[in-house]
């Protein structure tokens, strides 16, 4: 009886043990169902994904190799001209006093400061300042000058300003105020601090002709703040163009600024201080005659004449003294690279007209040979000729004359 009852619990063993695993194994083929099914999913999803992405950004790269990144290329910027006209730099003037070469309608001083020995004229409160030994301003000129405002400069003091206006009475540059302006002028504003705690300053514009407004704007300024509150502030006129530049930074390209007017003066102001410390500060003002804008004139009005290419005397060999202007050529032409030009030799009367004539061409075949192997253009959008002395622009009787008469003209061929 007892072996009976051993097998029978025996055999009982055995079946539910067949039964455990038999539950075991379903339940492991379904674990690995889902995970099948998971998976699967998964890379639907990822197939959706893409192909959704495909549908929405059709511009989209498949790979990071494939996108290029654009770079930007700028033309050369600022050079001061060579010319000098006025220069200021407070040096014949004792601190503490007004300089003795200026106006004003108010009060300033030659100041200096601990760091630095450097003279500066201190502009005070709602004041007009006129260096008076600038009298005339030419059709092309730079003018350069270091500005600085006082640490921690407030918003709520007014912005520093500089004019360049016509006068025709001695107290004209009076006229130009935060609220009043004078008949025919151009003013440039710079302020340190805009409104908001983020440290940036701000420049804007004023065209003033006949009396009314052209136009204004004014934008946000990184290259002068409180932050860094020296600047080198330069001016660049090329006939009616005004660029301005604040630390090498390009702030203002204006066409159109100078209109049919008269100027000869330049005009420092301020309005009001809201703190008794902050003051602007001016130094090392320069005027020169700036060389024409050659990339610009020969693209704008297709032509331009220059006596800045210079050649050995009697000889078709270009002197490395004419590299800038060739430079500047070069330029105009790889920025518009569908332009053709002819490029035309012209001589004084010296010697016989006949080798005058031959020397205009070869002169000219020299520009462009010049180009062509300095620069890469190339030569099927160039064509030379020469005129020899038989078009003047000035009397040959004088050297002046003569220096004018020897020049190399460019025009776009249309």
């Amino acid at each position: 009886m007892k072996t009976q009852l051993l097998l029978f619990a025996l055999l009982f063993s055995i079946i539910g043990n067949a039964q455990f695993l038999d539950k075991l194994a379903k339940k492991a083929e379904d674990a690995a169902k889902r995970t099948v099914e998971r998976k699967v999913e998964q890379k639907a999803e990822k197939t959706t994904d893409k192909t959704v992405d495909k549908v929405l950004n059709p511009k989209n790269k498949s790979s990071k190799k494939d996108k290029k990144n654009k770079t930007i290329k700028t033309a050369k910027d600022f050079e001061s001209g060579t010319k000098v006209l006025a220069t200021e730099d407070f040096s014949q003037d004792a601190i503490g006093d007004f300089p003795v070469n200026w106006s004003t309608n108010s009060s300033g001083e030659v100041v200096t400061f601990s760091d630095d020995k450097t003279k500066w004229l201190q502009l005070n409160d709602n004041g007009n300042y006129t260096p008076n030994h600038i009298k005339k301003l030419p059709e092309n000129f730079t003018f350069e000058f270091d500005l600085y405002s006082a640490d921690d400069f407030s918003f709520y003091s007014t912005a520093f300003k500089i004019g360049f206006i016509e006068t025709k009475k001695k107290n004209d540059y009076t006229q130009w105020k935060e609220f009043q302006s004078g008949k025919e002028g151009i003013i440039l504003s710079l302020h340190p601090q805009l409104a908001g705690t983020e440290i940036v300053g701000g420049s804007g514009f004023r065209v003033i002709a006949d009396g009314s407004e052209l136009m204004n704007n004014n934008v946000e300024l990184n290259s002068y703040n409180n932050n860094q509150n020296t600047a080198k502030i330069q001016f660049w006129r090329q006939n009616n163009r005004l660029r301005m530049y604040v630390n090498g930074e390009k702030v203002w390209d204006l066409p159109n600024a100078f209109q049919d007017a008269n100027y000869n003066s330049i005009v420092f102001f301020t309005h009001g201080y809201y703190e008794k410390k902050d003051k602007y500060y001016i130094s090392n003002l320069r005027l020169a005659v700036a060389g024409e804008d050659t990339r610009h004139k020969l693209i704008e009005t297709g032509s331009f004449s220059t006596n800045e290419i210079l050649f050995d005397t009697n000889k078709a060999t270009i002197k490395s003294s004419s590299a800038t202007v060739l430079e500047e050529l070069a330029t105009a032409l790889k920025e518009n690279p569908k332009t053709k030009i002819s490029i035309t030799g012209h001589t004084d009367s010296d010697g016989k007209e006949t080798d005058n004539q031959k020397l205009s061409e070869q002169r000219a075949e020299s520009v462009k040979n010049y180009l062509a192997s300095n620069f890469g253009i190339e030569k099927s959008r160039m064509t030379t000729n020469g005129k020899g002395e038989t078009e003047p622009i000035a009397e040959n009787k004088s050297d002046e004359g003569k220096k004018q008469n020897r020049r190399v003209e460019f025009k776009i061929i249309k």
